[in-house]
């Protein structure tokens, strides 16, 4: 949905290989890299709405961003795996005025904890009672790839499942398809906050607060060193916020897939980009918790629609990230909810209605068994390799599911642009 910020003129423009062995950093393999342009001389600008207080209540802020998203779509698709960020948004959706034919898309994975997110998505359509059809996809059938765009390599986690889901949503006729994405970039509690929800909750909401955020990297020790920092020059503090919070970030690595004649000027990257980072925090003179809440939710990647079906989130909603950026870090905390799942995600339940609270998901599902699986065969990037970015023997013997669901995505998109004519730089 929107337009795309990027527009490659002609068969001439160069895929600028050295952009492209960022990904294969410490910063870039984790996912925590600019968004910028893989090409030579095309420049990428993505808009970044700056935090700004909404003046009314969020839930309303989401609802407007949810009812302009949709337009005048007659039906409306909801990626919906059962969580509560997609239900949120599935919510809003049955709830619109005019009413819409609204149908759900749930991939049939199994997450770590052994459960079937259909059946999941099944029983909360049934116990809230949502006027929406569920469509199962099953995630072993064969379809399309989604398509290829000028814009880079998709970095969403399973991306042919993603086309599958975009392509039941063309069947059933849908003229939107919305996600729940970035909702826990941009609204979820962070790190390092315990004065400040000491300050709105007392003595006893800190202790709880801490003890949610325990399992975190930083874990108790961050909170307490958080704390500490507080009498440190800033330049000082926002060098240790990172050592804390980023501790595989502190120092420039490359991943052994990268070519030899790319190392060095992608360790430098590396490098500099942690340095800006960390200068960037030590300038606005911001709090170890004010600096997670950025870093959290910037910089952000961009997938491009995985079919003719356009998509969209409503958490990526300008409207909404403006809004949301701007709510205080002891806001984003709630230590009186029974579950820690809504106490660390407040901001998201309040966009339910009030009598629906009850039912919402109580824990986050994760499915690192089904990524692991999605790159589990044999790995090559012929193209990759042919093009000087990445060793064959390297890219053969990788087993980090990271690093091969990003060689993979790589891999895709330089396929696609070679095949299109395209040339790869050194």
């Amino acid at each position: 949905m929107g337009v795309d910020p990027l527009v490659v003129a002609g068969p001439g423009a160069r895929v600028a290989g050295g952009e492209l062995a960022r990904l294969f950093t410490g910063v870039g393999v984790t996912g925590e890299f600019p968004a910028g342009s893989w090409w030579q001389e095309v420049a990428l600008v993505w808009p970044a709405p700056a935090a700004r207080p909404a003046g009314r209540a969020l839930r309303e802020v989401f609802t407007q961003a949810v009812a302009e998203m949709c337009g005048d779509a007659a039906v409306v698709g909801v990626n919906f795996s059962g969580g509560l960020d997609s239900l949120a948004v599935l919510v809003a959706v049955c709830r619109l005025v005019p009413a819409r034919s609204v149908v759900a898309f749930t991939v049939d994975l199994v997450d770590d904890d052994g459960v079937s997110t259909a059946a999941a998505a099944s029983a909360l359509i049934a116990a809230l009672r949502l006027p929406a059809r569920l469509v199962v996809v099953n995630p072993d059938a064969a379809g399309a790839a989604p398509p290829w765009s000028p814009l880079g390599p998709r970095f969403d986690a399973l991306p042919h499942l993603n086309a599958r889901v975009n392509a039941a949503a063309a069947h059933a006729g849908c003229g939107v398809l919305l996600s729940g994405n970035g909702a826990d970039e941009l609204l979820a509690a962070g790190s390092f906050a315990s004065i400040e929800v000491a300050g709105r909750w007392g003595a006893r909401g800190a202790g709880r607060y801490v003890a949610d955020l325990a399992r975190t990297e930083a874990g108790w020790p961050g909170e307490v060193a958080a704390v500490a920092a507080r009498a440190l020059p800033a330049r000082w503090s926002a060098a240790a916020y990172w050592a804390a919070n980023w501790p595989r970030l502190c120092r420039p690595s490359v991943s052994p897939l990268l070519a030899a004649g790319h190392r060095d000027q992608a360790r430098a990257w590396a490098a500099q980009w942690v340095r800006e980072q960390v200068a960037g925090h030590a300038a606005a003179g911001r709090s170890w918790a004010q600096a997670d809440r950025v870093d959290t939710f910037w910089p952000r990647g961009f997938s491009p629609d995985a079919g003719s079906v356009p998509e969209g989130s409503p958490f990526l909603h300008p409207d909404l990230v403006a809004a949301g950026l701007a709510v205080p870090v002891a806001s984003r905390y709630d230590p009186r909810p029974a579950h820690a799942y809504h106490r660390i995600k407040p901001l998201v339940v309040g966009l339910f209605p009030a009598q629906m609270r009850a039912g919402l998901p109580t824990a986050k599902r994760y499915y690192a068994a089904a990524l692991a699986r999605a790159v589990a065969g044999p790995l090559a990037a012929p193209t990759a390799v042919e093009a000087g970015l990445l060793d064959a023997a390297a890219v053969a013997s990788c087993t980090d599911t990271a690093t091969r669901l990003t060689v993979a995505a790589v891999e895709t998109w330089l396929a696609g642009a070679v095949a299109r004519g395209y040339q790869v730089s050194g």
